[in-house]
């Protein structure tokens, strides 16, 4: 669990850091991700949003329907990074 536990703060790091821009390291995690390697489908990663707000939501009793809207508009640009790289050709 603790592995888990560094990935996901790992993960958030990254996918945080795509808001502004598109780093090379989001960029090799992204190959790492497409169809070539670890084949995780694109239309799994807006699951994987909305399970990081629902647990979000289940520990913290401030959250809110705006803290909702942030949360999802800080790391949609890194999702669509990734799925944008699903079918990249390395």
């Amino acid at each position: 669990m603790e592995v888990q536990k560094v990935m996901l703060a790992t993960s958030m790091a990254f996918m945080t850091s795509a808001y502004n821009n598109k780093s090379s390291l989001l960029t090799k995690i992204a190959d790492k991700h497409n169809k070539n390697n670890l084949n995780i489908k694109p239309h799994l990663y807006p699951l994987w949003l909305d399970s990081l707000i629902a647990s979000a939501k289940s520990v913290d009793p401030l959250f809110e329907m705006n803290t909702e809207k942030l949360w999802r508009e800080v790391l949609q640009p890194g999702i669509d990074h990734i799925i944008s790289r699903y079918n990249a050709v390395l």
